[in-house]
């Protein structure tokens, strides 16, 4: 079920720079009716609502831990939230893939990847590129500022977007430091969108991997079940970054023979540079500082 609000708005003005798949696509007939309406899930609540204008207006650092996880469960939700007009219906998730990914995905990776500095340059390249989209959205009239509930679309935008952009970032950097350690790893081609949507990120000794921004993806209920053999993530406390650390499933360790200590998850930093074994979400796991699981990949493969 989806509960409705009735936004009135004037016939967009379509900028000439729209690309011409745009104007082909369904979602040109939304914006050329007066009535645009959005539809949100039943389960989306004001508190979510609440807390994802607080993200768009004052920024992550604004919430709390666990009013991020509740944020998160809103932006969720709104993958199934309509614009509806007369003529026709998109959700969420239609309009970011139509007016931000396919426009600007390839364009960011393309320019990411000609980045010297990727940790210091993909913040004004994604900055750049968030504020086009901005500019787009209004320009289409699916923005308007003075209407908070067309504000949701615009933080449901800018929110993907910059999980898509600081991910392929970390990726990046991640795959530039394996290469001047000497590391020998196979990684999908970041600038072929099929590629890119494939079941891991690379895979070295045999084992398949993922890069992750963060330690979030172990509790999300879509990915529950872990299926690759590692994960190449960041270790936080509080608003502070700790260190990078690469999380394995025990086989996965025990192939390059480490050893570990079993401690709580909330622990593990104070046993680095020892790895840790941890047993939460009815899932065991080791997890290790990324220089030295490098350090034994290296071992590995050099056959020493």
């Amino acid at each position: 079920m989806h509960k409705t609000i009735l936004l009135t708005v004037e016939m967009p003005f379509l900028a000439k720079w729209v690309s011409e798949h745009l104007r082909e696509s369904g979602i040109i007939k939304l914006l050329m009716n007066n009535n645009l309406r959005i539809e949100l899930p039943t389960h989306f609540t004001d508190e979510h609502q609440k807390l994802i204008l607080k993200y768009l207006t004052r920024g992550r650092q604004s919430l709390s831990l666990s009013e991020w996880k509740r944020l998160l469960t809103g932006f969720d939700l709104l993958h199934q939230a309509r614009v509806m007009t007369e003529s026709d219906v998109q959700t969420f998730k239609q309009i970011y893939a139509v007016h931000v990914e396919q426009p600007y995905a390839d364009l960011y990776i393309n320019e990411l990847l000609q980045l010297h500095d990727v940790t210091q340059g993909h913040t004004i390249l994604r900055a750049r590129i968030a504020r086009i989209i901005v500019h787009h959205l209004q320009e289409v009239n699916l923005r308007q500022a003075d209407v908070p509930i067309s504000n949701l679309l615009l933080a449901y935008c800018l929110y993907f977007w910059e999980s898509f952009a600081v991910g392929y970032a970390f990726e990046v950097e991640i795959y530039r430091d394996l290469t001047r350690s000497g590391v020998v790893f196979q990684a999908h081609d970041l600038r072929d969108q099929v590629a890119r949507l494939s079941g891991y990120d690379l895979q070295i000794l045999n084992q398949k991997g993922d890069v992750k921004t963060s330690l979030y993806f172990l509790f999300v209920r879509r990915s529950r079940e872990l299926t690759h053999d590692f994960y190449i993530t960041r270790f936080y406390e509080g608003n502070r970054q700790r260190t990078l650390v690469v999380i394995l499933q025990p086989y996965a360790w025990k192939q390059i023979n480490g050893g570990t200590v079993s401690v709580l998850l909330e622990e593990v930093t104070k046993q680095f540079p020892v790895p840790a074994m941890v047993t939460f979400e009815k899932k065991t796991v080791v997890i290790v500082e990324y220089n030295v699981w490098k350090a034994k990949v290296l071992k590995q493969q050099q056959g020493k």
